[in-house]
């Protein structure tokens, strides 16, 4: 009876008219999950400012790690920065893990959950990190974001970048213990 009723209901709900700011936002967000490439993420990229997200937390790294790697016969140094699980709604975010190596390439994992009770169907499920040196100077601010279906009980992201970023080259070696960043769904 529910099936009938929804299938009924399409045509009619169809034909009601959206708010124009709805439809921006559902036009945005598909022009996102598409991406050009038919891909349902967002790639890890710089940005210039934090994203105008409303649906976001905000929180501070729980962890630092600073490593060394063997790289071309060279050793390659790498700082990486992990957050506590953090609650956005109804998405989880249960890992979040960010590394950044002195060469330039940077990584994120994110490992990540959404409940089958919320309304919405999908969700673009990201993390943002604002890097700073131990004086507070904005190094950069990089993110990226992936889809997640709704009752999807874990999912793991994993996204990488090489960026010649002059700023991450000079500041490398005084990233301070502690960054910020942004846990947000659209």
């Amino acid at each position: 009876m529910i099936q009938l009723a929804a299938l009924l209901a399409r045509p009619i709900l169809g034909k009601l008219p959206l708010p124009e700011a709805a439809k921006d936002k559902m036009a945005s967000v598909n022009q996102l999950l598409a991406g050009g490439s038919g891909e349902s993420w967002i790639p890890l990229a710089r940005q210039q400012a934090t994203l105008p997200v409303k649906t976001q937390l905000r929180g501070e790294s729980a962890s630092v790690e600073r490593g060394e790697r063997d790289h071309d016969g060279k050793p390659l140094r790498w700082v990486q920065f992990e957050w506590p699980a953090l609650q956005v709604d109804d998405c989880t975010f249960h890992k979040v893990c960010w590394r950044f190596y002195q060469n330039g390439l940077i990584c994120l994992e994110l490992v990540a959950s959404k409940d089958a009770a919320g309304l919405d169907v999908r969700d673009l499920v990201g993390h943002g990190i604002e890097l700073r040196d131990r004086n507070g100077f904005l190094i950069g601010i990089w993110s990226a974001a992936f889809a997640i279906h709704k009752g999807t009980d874990r999912a793991v992201f994993h996204a990488a970048a090489a960026d010649d970023f002059q700023p991450l080259r000079l500041h490398f070696d005084e990233t301070a213990e502690i960054q910020g960043g942004i846990a947000f769904r659209i």
